[in-house]
């Protein structure tokens, strides 16, 4: 894990495979306690809706413990049903980092550059 994504008392992450996209989702405990608390806010999803979607949010997170040199294991269940072995790639920062098999990324990356610079042109970039 880059030293620049790692912040004093942090761990652990959580991994959880992304439901749309074939790439792994890692999140600090805070970030995902904190998805579930801004989804009870969200009186436009129905109660049983977000009910279902906690339950399985927390039953697909695994955890993954940083030892002090910023490494990390990540689970192999998620890692087999995602092909993701060998080099890897991390993607984002912030509040989430994704982790990619390098070829899926490269294929993705190609399908969101006209998103990503109609909305950079937006934003100023």
């Amino acid at each position: 894990m880059p030293a620049r994504w790692r912040h004093e008392g942090l761990s652990e992450l959580y991994a959880v495979p992304d439901p749309r996209q074939p790439f792994l989702i890692l999140l600090a405990a805070e970030e995902l306690q904190k998805i579930a608390a801004d989804l009870e806010m969200a009186q436009e999803i129905p109660a049983a809706e977000r009910r279902r979607f906690v339950r399985q949010l927390f039953a697909r997170a695994s955890v993954c413990p940083l030892d002090r040199q910023g490494r990390l294991v990540l689970p192999s269940d998620a890692c087999s049903l995602l092909d993701l072995r060998g080099e890897v790639v991390l993607a984002g920062g912030g509040s989430r980092i994704e982790v990619w098999q390098p070829e899926r990324w490269r294929q993705n990356t190609g399908r969101e550059e006209d998103a990503f610079a109609a909305v950079a042109d937006r934003v100023g970039l």
